[in-house]
This record gives C-alpha cells, sequence and structure tokens, in this order.
C-alpha cells in the first residue's frame, strides 16, 4: 500500500519542482498528445538542448503568467487565508509551432469512503470536525488558471485509500470523452487515473467537481473547485480573488462520516411504487425531505473573514472576485457586498452583460466576475443575502483602509 502522503507529495513534487520556474520552454517535434506525454517529467533537460522559440512570444506567455499571480508553490495545500489569492497556472510548456500546453496533477480522495477530518471553525479548544473528500488535500480543490487557446492536461489520480469511483467534470467546451460521468466519459477506479485533454475556450470563470453518483454527496463532501479561462488580451489590471461559496451538511454522513446518502431517495419513482404508496413517493420527492446543511461558507471555512481575519483592501484600487456557488441541497444562493456597488459580468465571458448591482443570485454552478473600487474606508460586511446562510457562517468582512 502506497502512503497516501508520500503519493501525494512525490507525484505532485515532480511536477510542482518544475513549477517553481512558472515557464519551461522547448521544441517538441511529434504531435501534441504523445510528444507532451514522453517529456513530462523531462522539461529540464529538455529546455538545455531545445532551440528556443522567438522571445517576443516567449515573453508574452511569462509576463502573462506574472499578471495572473501564477503561484510558485503549486502542491502544498491552501487554507481558507491563502486559497483567497492562489492560482495554480500549471505545469507550462511551448511547443515549437507557439502552442502553450498546460499540465495539472490532481489527486481526488476520499479517505477509505469516512473523509479526512478538517476544522470548519476557529475554536482552538473544541473545533467543529467535518469529514471531508478532497482533491490535493484542500476544499475547494486548487483554482487552475490558463489561458484561451491553451492546451490542457489534467491528470486525476483517484487514490488507493478511496473507497469509491471518483471523476473530473468541468463546465466548459469539451469532448464528450473527457466530460467526466458514468461511463466512458473519465470514470476513475480507486487506484487509477484519467488525463483530461481539451483547448481552454471559451474565456470565462467555470466550476468543477466530481460527477460520480450520487452527485450530491461528492460534492457536498468537497470534490469541486474553480478553473479560470483568461482572454488572450489581459482584463484590466486588478487585484484578484477567489470566492467559492459551499456548505457542509452532517445530516447523512453523521459525526464521523461513516455515513452515506441513500441512492434510491435520488431516483424517480417507478409505476408500481406510485401504485402501491402515491403518498410516500410524494414525501421522498419533495426537496424538503432531503439532508439540510448546517454550515455555509466563502472558501472552506464558516465566519472564516472576520475579526483578525478580514480581508484588507484599499480605497480606490481596482478589485476582481472570481465567485463560484457549488452550496448543494439549497436552491438559492447569492453575494451581497455593503457600502458599495460592483460590476457583475455572469460566467466570466466576453459575451456577457455586465450589469451594475450591490447583490446577485447563484443557483449551484452559476459563477461570475465581480469588479470594484471602494471610494470610502471602513469596515463593510459581504455575505449571503439568504439571511439563514450568513447567520450559520456565509459572511465576512473588507477593512477598507484609505490608499
Amino acid at each position: 500500500m502506497v502512503n497516501k502522503r508520500s503519493f501525494f507529495i512525490s507525484s505532485t513534487l515532480s511536477v510542482a519542482a518544475l513549477m517553481i520556474s512558472s515557464v519551461i520552454f522547448g521544441i517538441i517535434q511529434q504531435g501534441f498528445t504523445s510528444a507532451y506525454a514522453q517529456t513530462q517529467w523531462m522539461f529540464p533537460s529538455l529546455a538545455t538542448t531545445a532551440t528556443p522559440l522567438p522571445q517576443t512570444y516567449v515573453q508574452h506567455v511569462v509576463q502573462y503568467d506574472k499578471e495572473k499571480n501564477c503561484a510558485l508553490d503549486q502542491h502544498t495545500p491552501t487554507d481558507f487565508k491563502t486559497y483567497l489569492t492562489h492560482f495554480a497556472c500549471g505545469h507550462v510548456t511551448v511547443l515549437k509551432n507557439g502552442t502553450t500546453v498546460r499540465h495539472f496533477t490532481l489527486i481526488a480522495d476520499d479517505y477509505h469512503g469516512v473523509g479526512a477530518p478538517i476544522k470548519i471553525s476557529l475554536n482552538k479548544t473544541d473545533p467543529v470536525i467535518f469529514h471531508a473528500w478532497m482533491f490535493n488535500g484542500t476544499i475547494p480543490g486548487p483554482t487552475m488558471r490558463m489561458t484561451q487557446g491553451d492546451h490542457v492536461q489534467i491528470t486525476v489520480y483517484n487514490s488507493k485509500d478511496s473507497a469509491f469511483l471518483h471523476s473530473f467534470h468541468m463546465h466548459s467546451i469539451h469532448a464528450a470523452v473527457n466530460d467526466g460521468v458514468m461511463g466512458r466519459g473519465g470514470m476513475i477506479f480507486p487506484g487509477q487515473s484519467y488525463t483530461y485533454n481539451f483547448i481552454a475556450n471559451p474565456a470565462g470563470v467555470y466550476p468543477y467537481h466530481c460527477h460520480m453518483a450520487p452527485v450530491e454527496e461528492h460534492v457536498n463532501r468537497g470534490l469541486y473547485g474553480m478553473i479560470i479561462i483568461d482572454p488572450p488580451t489581459p482584463r484590466p489590471q486588478a487585484v484578484e480573488m477567489v470566492m467559492m461559496l459551499g456548505s457542509y451538511s452532517f445530516s447523512y454522513q453523521g459525526l464521523n462520516g461513516s455515513g452515506h446518502m441513500d441512492q434510491a431517495l435520488t431516483q424517480p419513482a417507478t409505476m408500481q411504487q406510485m401504485r402501491e404508496n402515491l403518498s410516500n413517493v410524494e414525501e421522498l420527492s419533495d426537496e424538503g425531505q432531503g439532508p439540510d446543511n448546517q454550515f455555509y461558507f466563502v472558501n472552506q471555512m464558516p465566519f472564516g473573514y472576520m475579526g483578525k481575519n478580514m480581508i484588507h483592501l484599499q480605497t480606490n484600487t481596482p478589485y476582481r472576485i472570481y465567485l463560484a456557488n457549488m452550496v448543494e441541497f439549497d436552491n438559492v444562493n447569492s453575494f451581497h457586498m455593503h457600502g458599495n456597488m460592483f460590476y457583475y459580468i455572469p460566467s466570466g465571458t466576453e459575451w456577457s452583460s455586465k450589469i451594475y448591482t450591490d447583490i446577485v443570485t447563484l443557483g449551484q454552478g452559476d459563477r461570475g466576475i465581480l469588479e470594484f473600487k471602494y471610494p470610502l474606508p471602513g469596515e463593510f460586511m459581504f455575505h449571503a443575502h439568504v439571511n439563514h446562510f450568513t447567520d450559520l457562517g456565509w459572511v465576512g468582512f473588507f477593512n477598507v483602509t484609505k490608499s
């Protein structure tokens, strides 16, 4: 049995050590798939022997990744504070024809089906513990960033310690074989891996998540994250943040994580079941009969961005938030900013119309980009305008000081 932590560190560091230098360049004569598979672990030697591309294009890729604030350390799991501004831009090479190739590694783990215990409260003496399923040891999974037109490979390992099938489903344009659903779309058995190949398109903000049944449990347990596809021409300069909205439910898993959702409850009734007991079918199909969430959050930690952990901003400085909602078991969530207005771009696509508001309503999987400046200093709340969610953890503060 390979130790899970050792497997994660060894397999990821072999890529991440190369990521410390954000872009590695070389010429690869073969086709895209075979060439990258052959050289993905050998870029240092390749870089020393290859003929360089014209520096103007090389410099453009390097500079653009710097502007994206790509993280140098792309293997250490994040917490709610570091996740806010952590962007993983992958292991990058540029082919002779000018194609930019990005490779990412994800490890899905359900920890023998019961999840890994993580602290979801800041109470130091008796913190609330949630048993999580995770990509790369964190909730949410890494924020993966790429540019429209990039060739992207995401290799997902399902840990040998997993008890269940897992997958990687992304919202964007891609082939069916990379869709991450049951069957040939990329479902992964424990101890196996699958590489999802696609061309990043179109520019926008996209959630990703495991799509194995029951999807509700795989998402609620923590197997989700965000992809940002940047446009070829950079967006206006701004300080950027990621906010992923989520929730925790103990209703089906219990305090030790051993419980699981009953898939029968998520299946439509048969005609025979309706004949035998229609009232029971009606009751079971009522969404109100499903699991409830006991905690809500932005970026893993309920009530995280409060007190000494408020997010510090400056007046008249442009900010951009990449926002996505992955709350399970509730139809509607929202984001409300106090004391200010923002421009909101649904889905973050170039074809989306901006709206000027202080609140947006989000269904599960909805996402967008917020752009704003604070004209006045002070401590300003941001939270769900579903007050029940606010009371249970989805709330934070901006501490705005004069620039």
